[in-house]
């Protein structure tokens, strides 16, 4: 990483790099970087204790891992970038463009507050998500979402609180997120929380929400969807 960033990356300079959790903490402590790139997998234990044990977090991270199954859905709902190894330039260049961007001190801490929240919680269940939309972010609770609905290259997101985001996300990238229960994609346009689901429509293959939206079930997801029901 420090080879890839000293030579794509002209606009950073490496002061220090570590190996182990206690060096990364004694390390940021002391030279406040305002960039961190952490490797989920330490010589001793994740990364992650890093951020949990120290006070203050006035810096931005990029994670570096080689496995997906390192809660990646918890890093991308917390809005932190991270990079799958073998690392490549161009995913490197873009992830620090971002960072160049978004020097937030105040909303970094946030976001790694969200992290560290949703890498505790069990199993891969997103608790809270940081909401991209033109202004800024929201923060959602995500048990709060009902339904998501494709508009282009935009997300529309109706929340349970009678809220209404427009995300500069796409559907795909929301459905990545928000790839485990009670969220499913029925339809190429729409995910929805199967917890507000109030009525199916057995003869028009839809469904119709708490708040009396009707969302279409493809075809093809029709079996699927019914099968998470079979239980009554």
């Amino acid at each position: 990483m420090k080879g890839l960033v000293t030579e794509h990356c002209k606009s950073l300079q490496v002061i220090a790099t570590g190996t182990s959790v206690d060096e990364g903490i004694q390390l940021i402590s002391e030279l406040k970087p305002e960039l961190v790139f952490l490797d989920i997998e330490l010589k001793d234990q994740l990364s992650f204790a890093i951020l949990d044990k120290l006070k203050e977090r006035n810096f931005y991270v990029i994670f570096t891992t080689a496995h997906e199954k390192y809660a990646v859905r918890a890093i991308k709902a917390s809005c932190l970038e991270y990079l799958l190894k073998p690392v490549s330039a161009t995913d490197l260049i873009n992830a620090v463009e971002k960072f160049e961007k978004q020097k937030q001190i105040a909303f970094n801490q946030k976001k790694i507050e969200l992290l560290l929240e949703n890498i505790g919680s069990a199993g891969n269940t997103i608790n809270k998500m940081a909401i991209p939309c033109n202004d800024g972010y929201v923060f959602v609770d995500s048990n709060d979402i009902m339904y998501c609905g494709a508009d282009l290259k935009y997300t529309d997101i109706y929340t349970s609180k009678n809220e209404h985001i427009v995300s500069s996300k796409n559907l795909g990238e929301f459905e990545e997120m928000l790839s485990v229960k009670p969220f499913f994609r029925c339809h190429k346009s729409f995910i929805i929380n199967i917890n507000y689901v109030k009525k199916y429509l057995k003869s028009d293959n839809q469904v119709v929400m708490v708040n009396d939206k009707v969302i279409d079930v493809s075809n093809r997801k029709k079996d699927e969807f019914l099968k998470m029901f079979e239980r009554f």
